[in-house]
C-alpha cells in the first residue's frame, strides 16, 4: 500500500489547501464556483453508478477527482465566508458603538491592546447592526487592564483601516490583521468608553482566561518574579506579555523560542506524563477506552488553561487522535493523524494556513516523523543515557531541517548553536513543566508548595542563564535571508531529496538538486541586483527623519534616531544583501544639510539653520525634504529655495503638510506626502 493510500487525509488536505491559496491570489465568480460544485457532484455520482468491476477500475479516478474538486470549492468558499464575516462597517466615521471584547488585554508601553467585535452602531438615535472585528488600543487605566473576553462596552471612536507596509521590507500590519479576520484599528481615550452592566454569556475563552489569571497569581504568590516569571508564564500557559525584548532576542537567537510558545512540545509532555500515570489502565478494552477518555480530558483541560490558542488546540487535537487510536489497539498512522488535525483546523479557520506558528508547528512535526529515525539509526547506542542523548540530537536536527525555510524567511537568522541549545533547553523546560504542575497541584499545601517553588525558581534561573550565555558565544547567529520564491524552492528541495532516500529513485534526487540550484541562483540574482542598485529612500516614521543613500552594496544614512531606523530598514538591508549603514555627518556629497547624490541635489529643511539666512538668488534643488517636525515659514522657504520635488515626512502635522501642498500646486512643483503614500523611493535607472 503506497503513501497516498495510507494517508487519505493528505489528499483531502491538499485539495482544501489548493482552494484556500487560490482565494488569496485569484477571484473566481460565484457562477463559476456553482458550476464547479455541480460538476464535482455529478462526477462523484457517476462513479457510484458504475457497476462492472473492469469499468470501475478503469474509471477509479472519477471519485477522487470529484472529491478533490469539491474540497477545492469548499476551501475557496470557507475563505469567502470568513472574509464576508469580517467585513467592517462603518469605517472612518466617529460614532457610538456597542462592542464585545474578543481577547484578553495585552499591556503595551503606552496602552492596553485587545481585539473587539462590533455589535451595533448608534445612527440617528437608533441602534443598527454593525459588523467586523477591530484591534483597539486603550489609554492606560485599571478598567482597561481588567477587561475580559465577553465583556461588553459602549465606545465613541473612529475606526480606521490598519496601515499597510509603509517602508520597503516593512511589516504589513494590515495583511497580518486581515489573516486574523481583523479589518480596523482605533485608539480609545479613557473618557470615551464605559462598560455596560450586561452579564456576559458563557464563553470557554473567557473562562480560560480567568483560570489562566488564577494560575499566574499562584506563581506570583510563591515568589516567582521578573525574568523567571516571564519564562514560566510563557512556557506553561502561553502568557508572553511579560517577556522583555532582550530575553526574547536571546531565546530567538539561540533557537529556543519554541519552548516559549506553548505548542506540540508542551502538549506532548503533558500527554506522556498523563499516559504514564494512567499506564495501569490497560488490562482490557474498557480500561483502554477509559484511559483514552481521561487522557483526552487532561489534554483539553491543559488547552483550556493556556487560553485555547491555535497552536495548543491543533496539538491537543492531534494527540487526542493518537490516544483514541491506542485505545482501539491500533497503531496510529502518524502522517494521517497530522494531516487530519491540519484538515480539521483549516475547516474551522482557513486563515490559519498563513499563521507563522501553524506553519512552523506542522513543518517541525512532519520533519521529525520523516528524519528522526533515519538520523538515530546512523548512531547505534546500547547505553540508555547515550541513546537518550542521540534521540534528543536527532529530534533537534530533524525539526531544524523542516523549519529552516520558514525561520530564514520570517526571522532572517539561523541559530548556529541550536544543538547545544536544545541539549539545555528541552531537558530543563521539561523539568520546569513538571515542577510547575507539581506547584499548582500542591498550592493549597504551603509547606510543600514553597519547597517546589524554590526548585522551580532556580531551574528557571539556570535555564535563562544558559540561554543568555549561549547567545553571547562568538558567531551564535548567522544572518541568512530567503524570499518567497526561495522558500518554495527550498521546501521542494527538502521534499524531493527526502523522497529519494525512501524510494532510491534518481528523478526525485535530480529534482531536489535542481531546486537547490534555483535557491542559489536566486540568491546570486539578489546580489547582482544589489550591485546595480542606487537609491535614495526617505522612510516613513512618526517622529524622526530617516534618509537612506544606497550606492550598490554601500549604505549611508542620515538619521536623528539610528536605532529606530535599524528597526524600520533592517529587514530590507538583510534581504537585499546590503551592508549595515554608516552614519553621514560630513561626506563629500553631504555638507550643511545639502547632499549631492545620483546627480540629484537634495536639501533637508532645517528650521534653525535656515531661520536667519537669505540668498541673493534662490537655491535650486531636485529634492526638498521637510521633516523632524520642522515648520519653516512657507513663504520664506519658497522665496529662498526652488525645488523640483517637495517631500514631507510623517512627523509633519497634517495642517502644515496641507499648506505645503497648496503652495506646490500653485507653483507646479511635484509634491509627495509620506504620511499618505509611505516611504519615498528614488532609484537611478540604467
Amino acid at each position: 500500500m503506497n503513501f497516498l493510500q495510507r494517508t487519505p487525509f493528505f489528499r483531502l488536505l491538499l485539495a482544501l489547501l489548493f482552494g484556500i491559496i487560490t482565494f488569496r491570489y485569484f477571484q473566481i465568480p460565484v457562477l463559476t464556483l456553482t458550476i464547479l460544485v455541480v460538476v464535482a457532484i455529478l462526477v462523484i455520482s457517476v462513479s457510484f453508478f458504475i457497476r462492472k468491476t473492469a469499468i470501475q477500475y478503469r474509471f477509479r479516478w472519477l471519485f477522487g477527482s470529484g472529491l478533490f474538486l469539491l474540497l477545492f470549492n469548499l476551501g475557496y468558499l470557507l475563505c469567502l465566508f470568513s472574509e464576508s464575516k469580517s467585513t467592517f462597517y462603518p469605517l472612518g466615521e466617529r460614532k457610538t458603538f456597542l462592542v464585545t471584547v474578543n481577547s484578553a488585554t495585552v499591556e503595551k508601553p503606552k496602552s492596553y491592546r485587545c481585539e473587539i467585535k462590533l455589535n451595533k452602531v448608534l445612527d440617528q438615535n437608533k441602534w443598527k447592526t454593525a459588523t467586523g472585528n477591530a484591534m483597539v488600543y486603550f489609554e492606560k487605566n485599571e478598567l482597561a487592564k481588567n477587561l475580559l473576553v465577553g465583556d461588553e462596552f459602549i465606545v465613541q471612536a473612529t475606526f480606521k483601516e490598519p496601515p499597510c507596509a509603509e517602508n520597503p521590507g516593512g511589516f504589513d500590519y494590515a495583511a497580518y490583521l486581515k489573516q486574523n479576520n481583523i479589518r480596523a484599528t482605533a485608539y480609545i481615550n479613557a473618557s470615551d468608553w464605559y462598560k455596560t452592566k450586561t452579564i456576559p454569556p458563557f464563553s470557554i475563552r473567557r473562562e480560560a482566561n480567568i483560570v489562566r489569571s488564577k494560575l499566574l497569581a499562584i506563581y506570583e504568590k510563591y515568589g516567582i518574579k521578573d525574568y523567571e516569571f516571564a519564562v514560566l508564564a510563557a512556557l506553561t500557559v502561553g502568557y508572553t506579555d511579560e517577556l522583555s525584548p532582550d530575553l526574547r532576542a536571546s531565546y530567538s537567537a539561540t533557537g529556543a523560542m519554541h519552548i516559549l510558545s506553548v505548542s506540540g512540545l508542551h502538549v506532548g509532555i503533558v500527554y506522556v506524563v498523563i499516559a504514564f500515570l494512567l499506564s495501569f489502565l490497560k488490562k482490557n478494552r474498557f480500561q483502554l477506552f477509559l484511559r483514552a477518555i481521561l487522557i483526552v480530558l487532561f489534554l483539553w483541560t491543559y488547552a483550556f488553561i493556556t487560553g485555547m490558542s491555535p497552536s495548543v488546540v491543533r496539538s491537543a487535537l492531534m494527540f487526542s487522535f493518537v490516544a483514541i487510536g491506542t485505545s482501539l489497539e491500533r497503531k496510529s498512522q502518524i502522517y494521517n493523524t497530522v494531516f487530519m488535525s491540519a484538515f480539521l483546523m483549516l475547516l474551522i479557520e482557513p486563515n490559519f494556513i498563513y499563521n507563522i506558528g501553524f506553519q512552523l508547528s506542522y513543518a517541525a512535526v512532519i520533519s521529525i516523523v520523516i528524519f528522526q529515525k533515519p538520523f538515530a539509526a546512523l548512531l547505534p547506542a546500547r547505553n540508555k543515557a547515550i541513546r537518550w542523548l542521540r534521540d534528543l540530537l536527532s529530534v533537534s536536527v530533524a525539526a531544524q531541517i523542516g523549519t529552516l525555510p520558514f525561520t530564514l524567511y520570517y526571522f532572517q537568522q539561523f541559530p548556529n548553536y541550536f544543538l547545544l541549545t536544545n541539549l539545555v533547553a528541552i531537558p530543563l523546560s521539561t523539568i520546569v513543566i513538571y515542577l510547575a504542575i507539581t506547584l499548582l497541584a500542591t498550592s493549597f499545601i504551603p509547606t510543600i508548595a514553597t519547597f517546589v517553588a524554590i526548585l522551580l525558581k532556580w531551574s528557571l534561573v539556570l535555564l535563562n542563564f544558559l540561554i543568555v550565555e549561549i547567545h553571547h558565544l562568538p558567531f551564535s547567529v548567522s544572518i541568512l535571508t530567503l524570499n518567497f520564491s526561495q522558500v518554495f524552492a527550498l521546501v521542494s528541495a527538502i521534499t524531493f531529496i527526502s523522497l529519494y532516500f525512501y524510494t532510491k529513485k534518481a528523478i526525485p534526487l535530480l529534482v531536489g538538486l535542481s531546486c537547490i540550484f534555483v535557491v542559489s541562483f536566486l540568491s546570486l540574482l539578489t546580489t547582482y541586483n544589489t550591485f546595480h542598485s542606487q537609491k535614495i529612500i526617505v522612510y516613513s516614521a512618526s517622529k524622526d527623519l530617516h534618509i537612506n543613500f544606497i550606492d550598490k552594496n554601500k549604505n549611508y544614512i542620515h538619521s536623528s534616531n539610528q536605532q529606530e531606523l535599524t528597526k524600520l530598514a533592517g529587514i530590507y538591508w538583510k534581504t537585499n544583501k546590503i551592508e549595515m549603514p554608516d552614519t553621514i555627518h560630513s561626506q563629500k556629497y553631504f555638507q550643511n544639510n545639502l547632499a549631492e547624490f545620483l546627480n540629484k541635489r537634495i536639501l533637508i529643511a532645517n528650521e534653525k539653520y535656515w531661520k536667519s539666512k537669505t540668498s541673493i538668488a534662490p537655491l535650486c534643488v531636485d529634492l526638498l525634504i521637510i521633516g523632524n517636525k520642522s515648520k519653516p515659514k512657507v513663504t520664506y522657504l519658497f522665496e529662498n529655495i526652488i525645488p523640483k520635488t517637495v517631500i514631507v515626512d510623517k512627523s509633519i502635522s497634517p495642517w502644515y503638510t496641507e499648506n505645503i501642498r497648496k503652495v506646490c500646486v500653485d507653483k507646479s512643483i511635484a509634491f509627495y506626502s509620506i504620511a499618505e503614500k509611505g516611504a519615498f523611493i528614488y532609484e537611478k535607472q540604467y
